[in-house]
């Protein structure tokens, strides 16, 4: 059967068997360079999709020396479509140098997906369990992004309870919980 997953594949142009998606400004904040990194470990069945803003020129030129096809630069203006890439996805990464919250975590999470993020992504620290629904790794660890990411994409099952796990949890985090998360991080800034 022709799944909404392959729907959606062929409808943005998605050739690989496997598709890391990560959402955010293409910032050093962000990582995109150590997901590049990573990227570039994996043969051309999994593909990343980078989604964001203006693509550096940096980030192109490493791409280009690591030759590595399976890394895709969206730089999407039409926010609408971002849900596609999430539906069309089996993991996301977002390995952030920094990051306040991240708010793309709960976004992939109510998409069914496993995550993988660092430990300076407070979204991450919260809502992320090792094992469970995904992995919180050390950051500027590009071992660790492509370890994790090829032990979840290489076992389906993993992969699809990891997915329902990230649905589960993120269903059980209200708006009061994530204010109440918010507030506790102010209090411990200040």
């Amino acid at each position: 059967s022709y799944s909404e997953k392959e729907m959606l594949r062929d409808l943005l142009r998605i050739e690989e068997q496997k598709v890391v998606v990560s959402v955010g400004s293409f910032s050093p904040r962000n990582g995109a360079d150590l997901l590049v990194r990573a990227a570039a470990k994996f043969p051309h069945e999994v593909g990343f999709y980078l989604i964001g803003g203006e693509v550096p020129e940096a980030l192109i030129r490493i791409k280009d020396k690591l030759e590595a096809s399976n890394i895709h630069f969206i730089n999407l203006r039409d926010k609408s479509i971002l849900p596609q890439y999430y539906k069309a996805a089996d993991l996301f990464c977002l390995p952030s140098r920094e990051d306040i919250w991240g708010l793309a975590v709960n976004e992939a999470m109510a998409y069914g997906l496993p995550v993988i993020t660092t430990d300076r992504c407070n979204a991450g620290l919260e809502l992320v369990e090792n094992g469970i629904n995904g992995f919180v790794i050390p950051t500027e660890d590009v071992k660790s992004i492509v370890q994790k990411t090829a032990a979840i994409l290489s076992d389906e099952p993993t992969e699809t309870k990891m997915g329902e796990e990230s649905l589960r949890k993120i269903n059980d985090y209200t708006i009061e919980n994530m204010a109440q998360t918010f507030m506790n991080l102010f209090k411990t800034e200040t």
